[in-house]
């Protein structure tokens, strides 16, 4: 593995006793490579929002040259939940040129996915990719299965018809295989046996839920192959989505000697984020199929949709391979990202928050994702949205909506003024870390950036406090009043939780053997000498 550059600093704690100390005292003294200064993050959990053991992550295509951990290496293992991909500094990403790439996420017992990452000089915040089993089902996804006796030719014997109610509700799915039919693998070798097993399944694209099973885990893509070869990253609008999946003697069908028929209801109150009409007998969805070999969406063929309001709409057409159908329409995305500004008086006095930023088009969320927002951290970025009307929601940790307005034009920055998303009961608590040279009398400055959870002592689930920068947090998130808390930094290859801390208002201390300063009480000789080197090397 390539190393970028040397160690640069020394931070962050060391374990000492306490109950109404700076919380981020007790972090283990690390070393950070600042080096980085661009990135993105990927958390990938399981369906239950659980961290997977035995993640592996690895660069799979595009613009990849320059990616790296934030260590200087090609090594890409998950801390904890979370992944960071970072650019190397000679390069600089900007909205207009932003370093894209595909990552291939995979764990025992989980289906793979194959998924996009964007750099450019804005937060892409930390984006969740749900790993789902196989065997478990999301909300908003329902599947037949179905077992189909073949010649000794492999041919169906008589035609067969498919038939079950869609995951949405607006109607029936069906896929008719003519008589005669024949299978073939991904090669297109016949394939012969006696028994044919159909999984057939349906997907409601607006789910949320339901979207994470999808190649990607999103409406979103960075590279559709559209009408005439051209490709194009951008959004889905779905009107209907199904995943068929055939197998016989444990040999994957992908090819049919003679085309299927696939029949896909689509709700009548379908409106098209293109045209903004309603759902018609005048209208034509586009037909996209995606492979299990490169997880790239293509166009396939375009369908007209038939019906009426009172008997429901569909789309009917052939299908002569496997797996995924998605019919609908396609919004590309502007060539250059779209940046949303952030601006609001509480940030004068340095205070950092965590928000949530959604994107909606055509009624769908389309992308979800966690910022740390602050005066040095206010602009952000989201990719692959559609190039008009795409709606940009923040919330609060509560989930109460903070603001909402349209996206911008493309290559405009989104201006939005963003109200206080802290909690104006509490007073504002400062955490602050400083590192002090042993042979020095001032402190340390240059600090290392890491993320930063927490939750009151004895609860379950971790909340994301925000972006630790320069070793310094200012916020209202947490009381003052001796509620303990339990954190969880998470930084490079490291996780440190500590327990049990009280908070103040003012939360500050030095690394150092000073007096006042904190060198640690359960390891603290060993402090002394990591400190000691690492100094050495400013």
């Amino acid at each position: 593995m390539k190393k970028l550059a040397t160690y640069i600093c020394a931070l962050i704690l060391i374990s000492v006793a306490g109950s109404c100390e700076n919380p981020l005292k007790d972090f283990d003294l690390l070393i950070s490579t600042e080096v980085i200064k661009q990135s993105a993050t990927l958390r990938i959990v399981d369906e239950n929002g659980s961290t997977i053991n035995g993640v592996s992550v690895t660069l799979e295509s595009g613009d990849t040259q320059d990616i790296y951990n934030m260590n200087g290496f090609r090594d890409f293992k998950p801390t904890e939940n979370l992944v960071t991909f970072g650019l190397d500094p000679k390069r600089t990403a900007s909205a207009s040129a932003p370093v894209r790439f595909r990552v291939t996420i995979s764990a025992s017992g989980y289906t793979t996915q194959i998924v996009p990452v964007s750099i450019t000089d804005a937060s892409a915040g930390i984006e969740t990719i749900t790993l789902r089993r196989p065997s478990q089902l999301p909300d908003g996804v329902t599947e037949v299965r179905r077992n189909i006796t073949l010649g000794a030719n492999g041919a169906t014997l008589e035609p067969i018809t498919i038939s079950f109610p869609a995951a949405d509700g607006s109607g029936q799915v069906s896929l008719d295989i003519p008589a005669g039919t024949q299978f073939r693998d991904a090669d297109g070798n016949l394939i012969v046996g006696t028994n044919l097993e159909v999984v057939v399944g349906s997907i409601d694209g607006r789910n949320r839920d339901a979207q994470s099973i999808l190649p990607g885990g999103s409406l979103r893509s960075s590279n559709v192959v559209l009408e005439g070869g051209a490709s194009s990253a951008g959004t889905f609008s779905p009107g209907a989505i199904t995943r068929i999946n055939m197998v016989i003697n444990g040999i994957a069908v992908r090819q049919f000697s003679q085309p299927l028929s696939l029949g896909l209801p689509v709700s009548s109150d379908y409106i098209s984020p293109l045209t903004n009409r309603a759902i018609s007998t005048a209208e034509s969805f586009q037909v996209f199929t995606n492979s299990s070999t490169d997880r790239i969406w293509r166009f396939e063929q375009n369908t007209v949709v038939t019906g009426d309001a009172t008997a429901g709409y569909r789309v009917t057409f052939p299908i002569t391979h496997l797996t995924f159908f998605l019919a609908g329409e396609f919004g590309a995305a502007c060539s250059v990202q779209p940046v949303i500004s952030f601006t609001g008086d509480w940030m004068t006095n340095g205070s950092t928050y965590p928000v949530t930023v959604e994107a909606g088009w055509g009624g769908n969320v389309i992308a979800s994702g966690q910022y740390s927002i602050s005066s040095s951290m206010k602009d952000i970025t989201v990719a692959d949205l559609p190039a008009s009307g795409v709606t940009i929601v923040v919330k609060n940790s509560a989930g109460t909506v903070l603001a909402e307005t349209l996206l911008g034009a493309c290559g405009q920055t989104t201006q939005i003024a963003l109200p206080n998303p802290g909690d104006p009961a509490n007073p504002t608590a400062t955490l602050q870390l400083y590192v002090r040279c042993p042979d020095k009398v001032d402190p340390i400055t240059l600090l290392p950036t890491f993320q930063l959870y927490y939750r009151p002592t004895g609860t379950q689930a971790y909340a994301f406090l925000g972006t630790v920068t320069n070793g310094f947090l200012r916020t209202t998130l947490l009381r003052t009043d001796g509620t303990r808390y339990d954190f969880r930094a998470i930084w490079n290859n490291r996780v440190k939780v500590v327990g049990g801390k009280t908070i103040s208002v003012d939360n500050t201390a030095t690394v150092g053997i000073q007096p006042g300063d904190i060198i640690g009480e359960k390891a603290g000789a060993t402090n002394l000498a990591i400190l000691t080197e690492e100094c050495g090397k400013l």
